[in-house]
This record gives structure tokens, C-alpha cells and sequence, in this order.
């Protein structure tokens, strides 16, 4: 198996994503890179990745079943940053690698989309996309909900306990 090279660049990282990328968190995506090396063999000169907060996931309720149809299980991980946060990481390859990605960030808040290049002297990341917060459906009125809807879905008892 071909060691991973010691250098990564992140190239056209929006200045406003740079705040919160964790592809710059020094030595997380070359280690995610070797893991998955280690478990699967070596990895393809080109591909995409994305990187997402597994907080976010668990947020929504877990994944999202259009994650599950474009993508393969054993292309997906879980890693830690170094201040122990979870991050879901999910390879894309062959030919409609780059389709996949953008439609599993249409899906993933806060998450950042590289398409990746592994030359034996760099791994090289060029900023595909960052997805922060989703459109959510704000049109429903308050109003519309009744006392009793609110009881039978359960609403009612979160606010209150």
C-alpha cells in the first residue's frame, strides 16, 4: 500500500467557510484519508469527499434516506477533530462522483465538498461547495396547528418537561 503523502493544500476555500472548515483542522483529513486506506487499500487518484458535523445529523434524526441511495456504506466513516467532535466523512468515486457529492450536500447542513487529487508528493483539496443551514419550510402558520395536534405529535410535552 502507497503511504499517504505528509502534505495536504486546500485550494479556493471561500473566506467565509474558511471560518468553519474542518478540512483545515491541520492533520484531520490526511488522517481520515489513512484510515481509510488502511481498512479499504489504497485510495483513487481523484475523487470527492464530503465533510459533515455528525452533531447536525443527529440533529435532523439521522441520515437522510436520499444519503443512503447515492451513497455505498463502506464509502462512508465517522472521525473525530482533535477536540473530540464527530464528523461524518463520505467518499465519492467514478464517474458521477461530483454529482453525488452536490446531491448529498443538498441534504447535509454544514457540510464542505472537495474534489480530491493524490499525487505522491500532495493530497489536494479543491473546494467543490459548503452547504451551511438548509431551506426549511417556514409557510406553515402557527395558527394551523391546534391544541390538539400539538398533544398527539408530542410537541406539546417536549416544550413543557
Amino acid at each position: 500500500m502507497t503511504a499517504l503523502p505528509d502534505a495536504i493544500e486546500v485550494l479556493d476555500l471561500p473566506a467565509h467557510v474558511t471560518a468553519w472548515s474542518v478540512a483545515r483542522i491541520p492533520g484531520f483529513v490526511l488522517a481520515v484519508l489513512g484510515s481509510w486506506q488502511r481498512a479499504h487499500g489504497p485510495l483513487p487518484p481523484q475523487f470527492s469527499l464530503v465533510l459533515c458535523p455528525q452533531a447536525e445529523i443527529n440533529a435532523m434524526g439521522g441520515l437522510p434516506p436520499e444519503l443512503h441511495a447515492i451513497t455505498d456504506a463502506r464509502l462512508r466513516c465517522r472521525h473525530f477533530t482533535g477536540c473530540h467532535r464527530p464528523y461524518l466523512v463520505v467518499l465519492f468515486t467514478g464517474d458521477d462522483a461530483e454529482a453525488r457529492r452536490a446531491a448529498a450536500q443538498a441534504v447535509l447542513p454544514w457540510s464542505e465538498g472537495y474534489r480530491i487529487s493524490v499525487d505522491p508528493d500532495m493530497v489536494r483539496l479543491q473546494f467543490a461547495q459548503a452547504t451551511e443551514g438548509l431551506e426549511t419550510d417556514t409557510t406553515r402558520d402557527a395558527a394551523d396547528r391546534s391544541l390538539r395536534s400539538l398533544l398527539e405529535s408530542g410537541e406539546l410535552m417536549r416544550i413543557l418537561a
